[in-house]
């Protein structure tokens, strides 16, 4: 049997109510009576009941007093269970309805609920829960949204009611009227017997900032407030949002956080008998004597219960005389102006201050995946509902050491990298990867502690890189043993827009496994201080398309294994200062377009081993200043095509060893034969021979002897046939 209640219910809260209990059974079983469902009805003057219907939260014996035993029951409403779970979920492109609706099917029949929400339908990316109830997640969306809730109750149980606008509730039960009484009026009458206003200074104007890295560019906007305060100063509440705080909806949100101020800018509280009050619904108040001050106007007469505290008890062991006790106190705003419960009215703002870690992920068989502006999913540790695939999370920005307009540096988080996170403004909602760690899986390039002198880079190709796929630049510090060490796992492309200056303390080796082309668009200067070795074990092609000038201060050897060919398209110029030696161990051959021209200062010697040939073309000419000699060691032979003339200024001298023969006229022509025994001139039939002996033979067909002036025989003896 019920015999008192006190009941606080206001708007954005959960009800609680206090119900003491009169019973003769003193053993109760207390964990009965846990979690049942309980209704306390209020007997209204015209005979209707206000249901106070709520589980049981808490329940125990208070005291027995002569046989009656006192009962203490707490109820709340299911709504209340929120605040016992704590959870850490991440909500992926959902509105505010579809988190609310997520969460409640979770409690399975014990929600109950009514959406009565208008706008709020915006697809968040991401909403994190996390390390809260799953109250303090909802209540915390909802009044940054501008939602309101309360419940309603009937004889069964509650219902939670959401709703964006306080002005259209319905009003209470009954009538709307709600006369004002000095002193609670006539007992049988439901009245408001105190009412107290009271204005609150607040701020004049609110300013909000955000920004959006997609349009890198600080947004604000700014609203003043409606209310007409007085005599007080125009106080500016200047907030930044955050990043991502709004974009289009700069100004909706300023009406949201205007209207927060504004409700809490003036506030009435009063104390009447009336038991159609309740939170979310509304009444106009009549009879009162500040009525002239709102020129009779109904709107202004219009309150929203925002709160009411009941208190109730029944006449069990009062006087028989007495009734049955109720009131109540209860605090409103006018109708018309928007309630907003505010964002630290029953929530706190979940931050994370420290860093996390997490893990890189994205679509089967991908090792990076990453988006225009280098961003990348990740699953967090504690995200049990997560996929570990590109689902796990949103989009999440990746904080690099340089970053400018198409400039800076980029490094992308592959899949199963190990990430750390932080929160901007420790915004939940707000993760940015700040750096990367290693782990047993993703363990550093260099095997560590043996190399703990070593630094650097070392990238993985990629797809399907393994560990002797990557780029690298690695920096040895150990001492005595300090190395730079650059590896292009395929490509390496170097550019430089000026000048490059290279300096190499000692050695320098370069090994190409394959071809190089050097391409200089302007000059070369390669100096050697000492030796230069060049081995190629192929073939080699030079092109100097004006002029080359080689300069060799002292010896220079060249040895050609098989052949050479030398093209010069015009001229040949070749001086050497003291001798030339040139050796041609089998043939040589000069070819000659047009003239040939030897120039020696002293003396020029040929030796030809066996056999020199000379083919000219046209005529030759030799001349000689002082002395020509010609030394043939066994076989000389000359062959003039058509005539041969000798012209000597003074002398001719020609020595033949053994013999001498001169041949004119082709066969059957006349012939000159010397040697050492006779002189003998033939042709044809006729000959002339001189002997050494002295002797002279004259043969011929017929012989003439004509002497224009004397013929002269002389001889000893002179025989005639």
């Amino acid at each position: 049997m019920v015999n008192k209640l006190e009941a606080v219910e206001s708007l954005s809260r959960p009800f609680e109510f206090t119900v003491e209990l009169l019973s003769d059974d003193p053993n109760i079983a207390l964990k009965d009576v846990q979690g049942k469902m309980m209704c306390v009805q209020l007997v209204r003057k015209d005979g209707t009941m206000r249901y106070f219907t709520g589980r049981v939260f808490s329940f125990g014996l208070k005291t027995v007093d002569g046989g009656i035993s006192y009962y203490e029951a707490k109820l709340g409403p299911w709504y209340k269970y929120l605040s016992m779970r704590k959870d850490n979920y991440l909500f992926h492109y959902t509105t505010m309805y579809q988190q609310t609706a997520s969460i409640f099917g979770d409690y399975g029949s014990l929600a109950d609920w009514d959406w009565r929400v208008q706008g709020a339908s915006t697809i968040m990316t991401d909403c994190c829960q996390f390390d809260e109830s799953d109250r303090n997640f909802l209540e915390r969306r909802w009044v940054a949204s501008g939602i309101v809730y309360w419940f309603e109750h009937n004889a069964t149980g509650h219902k939670l009611i959401l709703s964006d606008d306080s002005t259209s509730v319905e009003p209470i039960d009954g009538a709307p009227d709600v006369p004002f009484q000095r002193h609670g009026g006539m007992v049988a009458e439901d009245g408001i017997g105190e009412w107290s206003p009271a204005r609150h200074i607040m701020v004049g104007s609110v300013a909000l900032a955000s920004y959006d890295f997609k349009s890198p560019h600080p947004a604000m906007t700014s609203l003043p407030t409606v209310n007409q305060q007085g005599d007080v100063p125009n106080i500016e509440s200047y907030e930044y949002t955050g990043a991502f705080g709004f974009t289009g909806g700069g100004r909706s949100l300023a009406q949201l956080r205007m209207e927060e101020v504004e409700a809490a800018g003036k506030q009435f509280d009063g104390v009447s008998n009336c038991r159609y009050l309740m939170p979310g619904r509304w009444f106009r108040l009549t009879g009162h004597f500040d009525a002239s001050n709102t020129n009779d106007d109904a709107q202004a007469r219009e309150f929203l219960i925002t709160a009411v505290t009941h208190s109730a008890c029944n006449n069990y062991h009062i006087k028989e005389t007495e009734e049955s006790h109720y009131d109540n106190s209860l605090s409103c705003i006018r109708k018309i102006i928007p309630y907003r419960a505010g964002r630290d009215h029953n929530s706190v703002e979940t931050k994370i201050h420290g860093v996390q870690t997490a893990t890189v992920v994205g679509p089967a068989g991908e090792e990076i995946h990453t988006d225009e502006y280098g961003r990348v999913r990740v699953q967090f540790h504690w995200d049990r509902a997560g996929s570990n695939d590109e689902k796990s999370s949103a989009w999440i920005r990746v904080a690099t050491p340089w970053a400018g307009a198409n400039f800076g540096m980029t490094s992308i988080p592959r899949i199963g990298t190990e990430v750390l996170v932080q929160f901007m403004d420790g915004n939940p909602d707000r993760p940015i990867i700040t750096g990367m760690v290693p782990n047993a899986d993703t363990m550093p390039p260099w095997t560590l502690p043996a190399n703990k002198t070593q630094s650097g880079i070392l990238s993985r190709s990629t797809p399907g890189g393994n560990y002797d796929n990557a780029n690298a630049l690695r920096f040895e510090d150990k001492k005595g043993s300090e190395q730079l060490w650059l590896h292009a796992e395929k490509d390496q492309l170097t550019e430089v827009e000026h000048d490059e200056d290279k300096w190499v303390g000692n050695d320098r080796r370069k090994t190409i496994d394959r071809d190089e082309t050097n391409h200089i668009k302007r000059d070369r200067t390669e100096t050697v201080d000492h030796d230069e070795t060049i081995t190629v074990h192929n073939n080699r092609t030079e092109r100097v398309d004006h002029d080359e000038k080689i300069s060799i201060g002292d010896n220079r050897d060249e040895d050609v294994g098989i052949d050479e060919s030398v093209t010069i398209g015009k001229n040949q110029s070749l001086t050497v200062g003291g001798n030339r030696t040139k050796t041609v161990s089998k043939n040589e051959k000069d070819k000659i377009g047009k003239n040939w021209s030897i120039n020696v200062s002293k003396m020029k010697t040929e030796t030809i081993g066996m056999a020199y040939m000379q083919n000219v073309g046209m005529g030759r000419l030799e001349n000689v200043g002082l002395g020509y000699s010609l030394n043939v060691g066994m076989i000389m032979s000359t062959v003039v095509g058509m005539n041969k003339m000798t012209k000597v200024g003074v002398d001719y001298s020609s020595t033949a060893g053994s013999s001498y023969t001169v041949e004119a006229g082709g066969e059957g022509g006349s012939v000159l034969k010397m040697d050492g025994e006779s002189i003998t001139l033939t042709i044809g039939k006729s000959s002339i021979t001189m002997k050494k002996s002295g002797e002279i033979e004259i043969t011929g067909d017929k012989l003439t002897i004509a002497g224009t002036d004397n013929v002269s025989l002389i001889s000893p003896n002179i025989h005639h046939n």
